[in-house]
């Protein structure tokens, strides 16, 4: 079995999603397995994934000194 049709597999979709990806893929010219492969590809290196991963580690690598002082509440 395509890795594309067993990654489908753990995202179950109806019948009315399957035929909504099955358009798509016709759509650019490629199966579904191909275009399931290539939004699951495309999905994982998403620019503003791997900006939010960056983000996380420079907040978190910042002490109490270092962050940002709102005192305009008080």
């Amino acid at each position: 079995m395509d890795i594309a049709l067993c990654l489908l597999a753990l995202a179950p979709l109806t019948a009315d999603q399957y035929a909504q990806v099955q358009r798509a893929a016709a759509a650019v010219g490629q199966s579904v397995e191909d275009f399931a492969r290539d939004a699951v590809l495309d999905a994982a290196a998403d620019p503003f994934l791997a900006a939010l991963e960056r983000a996380v580690d420079t907040v978190t690598a910042r002490t109490a000194e270092d962050r940002i002082q709102h005192d305009y509440a008080v």
